[in-house]
């Protein structure tokens, strides 16, 4: 699974670009590594440490251009692990070097649900190239550390935007004069720690930030203290284009308790945008070049392996080792066991006497043989590999295709849902006119507050606490982890409207208006509070998880010991918050109406397994 990717060009370094990344990369190698960088050789697998297998590939064009390609596989009980690193310097001056890395990690999605999915993490060696070289995505400055732009500089900023050759997220910090710089820089540059390599960083002083936001308008307008999560092609003249672009908000930043979960989203945020994109085309052309010479030289390593030496007919022998040995007296058990390990042999090959230029010949077919099964498990090492690439396309086609079925039974059901409630809102209206009141029908407007909704998982579990009867007992970082799949917010305003029933139901129970559990309040909502489709809610789970020990232990959920004494308890009621491919997230929660008075929410995320799931 591919879980790392950083590309990036140089100019005024670019005829530094290849000893220089080849040089982070022995270090790295080394140590942290401790693996042999001197065993590399060039044009041929070789094997760097235990169980460590690395292909170093040069290649220098016809038109002047140069290339370096390593490859590194390290075989580990959860699977290999594969680190690549690609540098090309075009022959032309004014084109600028490029260089490209990849981490492939074993695939992480048979691994327990309910814990946070493995992330191949930047590379080691990566930081120090960054920190030496002019490197760029885009318009866009890559950097280990955020820049901070004064006044007129916000020139950079806005061509970084805009640029449609950017790859990865372009994160920008807005400021004005009450924001301490200094304080302010290192706090976003904790945030983004995570994100070198594939992410551009940028703070920005009071003039800058508002050059920018009269530049970008107020729809793409980062406001001070706040953090904004730009994606590439963005379009200011889009008011919809600005949902995209996800905002970070200052009291989420300033909370130390935050700092470590938001530093884990915005790098995964990084990472998707970063994987979502394709290759330049001059980078795929290269990419195709190296894949071509790998390919052949395994091909030629195996047809060389299987090369026969001349036979094993004794030539004139100079002596052979059987007359030495029988013009020696066998003295001793040792002369004795030779001579029998040299019979062995004899009879083993298949000859008469043995010549010192016959052992040679064995000692030849047996480096031949060592060669070829080297040669074999590397085939079979680089078939492995494609047989994988080939999988995780048929695996994301596939996904894609569910999710866009699933977007699109989405979409119709939003429709759908504001039709009918357009006729409601007509209907009414109509109603009150009739009545003599049309200035109440035509000119009362909800509240800010009854349609506001969080943005982000993020800050739905800052608004909770303001549902007095609704407690979220869970891991928030289930729930965070959703953000990096919706980019637009929507889950995150579903679950919220699904918390709003919930606080209704529990309110209504305790007015005594309601004698019944969730789903009844579902089906006959009482007048005035919020409704849910019964179709996105279950009483339990299915028989199938209810019986099976490995998957209803996933929905034994953390409540108060003053609910259950061990702490937990299952929770097999649940809100499909959505349904989109294997990820679909749900809302698992305990009705302690009839005890405590609350509702205990123990999980929010992505839907646990299931036989179907599984």
């Amino acid at each position: 699974m591919l879980g790392f990717r950083s590309v990036f060009t140089t100019r005024d370094k670019r005829n530094y670009l290849l000893p220089l990344v080849r040089e982070q990369l022995d270090r790295w190698i080394a140590d942290p590594k401790g693996w042999d960088a001197s065993a590399l050789r060039e044009n041929r697998w070789t094997t760097i440490g235990d169980s460590v297998r690395a292909l170093l590939l040069q290649h220098e064009g016809q038109d002047g251009s140069a290339s370096i390609r390593v490859r590194i596989v390290e075989t580990k009980p959860d699977g290999r692990w594969i680190t690549q690193l690609t540098a090309h310097m075009p022959n032309a001056k004014e084109r600028a070097a490029w260089a490209w890395i990849d981490i492939e990690s074993p695939d992480s999605d048979s691994e327990d649900s309910r814990s946070r999915p493995r992330r191949a993490g930047t590379p080691r060696f990566v930081a120090p190239i960054l920190d030496v070289i002019d490197a760029w995505d885009g318009a866009a400055r890559l950097t280990t550390r955020p820049m901070i732009i004064r006044g007129d500089e916000v020139d950079e900023v806005y061509q970084a935007l805009l640029d449609t050759e950017r790859r990865g997220v372009v994160f920008v910090a807005g400021g004005d004069d009450s924001l301490p710089l200094g304080p302010w820089v290192d706090l976003i540059a904790k945030l983004t720690r995570f994100t070198k390599g594939m992410a551009s960083c940028y703070v920005l002083d009071g003039e800058a930030t508002r050059l920018l936001n009269d530049r970008v308008g107020h729809t793409h307008a980062v406001l001070p203290g706040r953090l904004r999560s730009y994606r590439s092609q963005v379009q200011p003249d889009s008011a919809v284009d600005g949902l995209r672009h996800r905002v970070l908000g200052t009291e989420r930043i300033l909370d130390d308790g935050e700092h470590d979960r938001l530093a884990r989203v915005l790098a995964s945020n990084a990472q998707l945008q970063a994987l979502e994109q394709p290759l330049q085309a001059s980078v795929a052309r290269v990419h195709r070049m190296l894949e071509r010479i790998a390919d052949d030289m395994l091909v030629n390593r195996l047809s060389d392996a299987g090369l026969k030496p001349a036979s094993l007919v004794p030539s004139q022998p100079r002596a052979t080792a059987l007359e030495t040995r029988r013009s020696e007296p066998r003295q001793d058990n040792i002369g004795a066991q030779q001579s029998m390990l040299l019979d062995y042999l004899k009879m083993k090959v298949g000859l008469d006497d043995l010549t010192v230029d016959g052992v040679d010949e064995i000692a030849h077919w047996v480096e031949t043989g060592r060669a070829s099964q080297e040669a074999q498990e590397d085939i079979a090492s680089r078939l492995a590999q494609l047989q994988t690439e080939l999988d995780e396309m048929q695996t994301a086609y596939r996904d894609v295709i569910r999710q866009l079925e699933d977007e699109q039974l989405e979409n119709r059901e939003a429709v759908d849902l504001l039709t009918r409630s357009e006729e409601t809102v007509r209907t009414l209206r109509h109603r009150l006119a009739s009545t003599g009141q049309a200035d109440v029908a035509w000119t009362t407007q909800p509240s800010e507050e009854d349609v506001s909704r969080p943005d982000s998982f993020g800050e739905l579990l800052r608004w909770l606490p303001k549902l007095v009867h609704v407690e979220f007992t869970g891991d928030p970082d289930h729930a965070a982890d959703l953000d990096s799949k919706d980019t637009l917010g929507s889950w995150a305003s579903k679950a919220w409207d699904a918390l709003l029933v919930l606080q209704d139901y529990a309110t209504a129970k305790a007015d005594g208006r309601w004698d019944r559990d969730v789903h009844g309040f579902l089906e006959h909502t009482p007048d005035g509070c919020h409704e849910w489709p019964t179709r996105r809610h279950a009483r339990d789970e299915s028989e199938e998880v209810r019986t099976n020990p490995a998957f209803w232990r996933r929905r034994v959920l953390p409540v108060p010991t003053t609910v259950d004494p061990t702490g937990k308890t299952f929770m097999g009621a649940h809100f499909k918050i959505a349904q989109f491919a294997m990820i679909s997230p749900r809302m698992h929660y305990y009705d302690d109406t009839a005890q405590s008075g609350r509702i205990y929410v123990g999980y929010i995320g992505r839907h646990l397994p299931t036989g179907q799931t599984n």
